[in-house]
């Protein structure tokens, strides 16, 4: 098997904790492109976040999957494909601000916080400092507080993802009503033991890496893919290689039975096994 493309998660993956490159991870994307293999970023992220990122970090990808392969640009930063929710789905999701009492008490209010990417826009409910200042300072958001849930389905149009923030025993609950309430008719992932993330029906990485692979015109053999979350599982179960970062989630290296854990992020963990990969005598 030769490797023809290369994807790579953002957070916790390619970027270092504090969310940038090295100088030495940049020199070796930018010889992987000279060699001719495809480079292909594919993050949680909003694509009105990404692109800041992306180009701070002087990053070349051929193409960029943001919203877990909700939307899909090219390297010039065009639409390729766009998968966003129905509206009235988002709806329902947007209302999900009380949780049912687990022994049939009386449902009790959310304290996890309500986000909705539409088109380049970030709405919430409650600011998040860490988050908003920190993993998504590119991209500011707009605190609607009570008001997110009173927006109507026609203001919901062009919802890529909606994402839940709050303490991991919470989202567990969270997730249970989910899968309880949209069964199918949705896609959802911890992308991290903090955050949900929703997007529309057979919207993942892992889908998303195939639309690539079909452009392009490559088997999913030859593709290598880089990730330390749970909703990179299902491009690694995909991918010819799969390659888990030491800072992973457990559950993740659990799962992926053909997986190879390799370097931090702190430690420039992917672009060590790309220089070994191609760059080694």
């Amino acid at each position: 098997m030769s490797i023809k493309a290369v994807v790579t998660d953002m957070d916790g993956t390619l970027l270092n904790p504090a969310h940038q490159i090295s100088d030495y991870t940049a020199s070796v994307l930018k010889r992987l492109k000279e060699r001719g293999i495809h480079f292909i970023v594919a993050t949680g992220r909003p694509y009105g976040e990404v692109i800041q990122t992306i180009r701070k970090c002087q990053l070349e990808p051929d193409f960029i999957l943001t919203s877990n392969g909700g939307w899909l640009h090219d390297g010039g930063f065009n639409v390729v494909l766009e998968h966003n929710i129905p509206s009235n789905l988002a709806q329902k999701l947007v209302l999900l601000h009380t949780l049912p009492h687990p022994e049939g008490g009386n449902a009790a209010a959310k304290t996890f916080v309500t986000n909705v990417y539409r088109n380049t826009e970030w709405l919430t409910d409650r600011d998040v400092p860490e988050i908003s200042g920190g993993l998504h300072k590119n991209l500011p958001c707009t605190v609607l507080g009570e008001d997110l849930y009173a927006l109507p389905t026609e203001e919901l149009q062009g919802v890529h993802q909606i994402w839940y923030y709050g303490e991991t025993e919470e989202l567990r609950a969270v997730s249970t009503q989910l899968s309880a309430t949209f069964g199918t008719d949705l896609c959802w992932t911890f992308s991290a033991p903090m955050m949900i993330d929703c997007g529309p029906v057979g919207v993942t990485k892992g889908n998303g890496v195939r639309e690539v692979a079909e452009i392009l015109k490559l088997r999913l053999e030859d593709v290598a893919c880089f990730g330390d979350a749970l909703n990179d599982e299902s491009m690694l179960q995909i991918a010819g290689k799969a390659y888990i970062m030491e800072n992973g989630q457990q559950e993740l290296k659990d799962v992926i039975a053909h997986g190879e854990v390799i370097g931090s992020n702190a430690n420039d963990g992917v672009a060590r096994k790309l220089e070994q990969l191609f760059f080694s005598s």
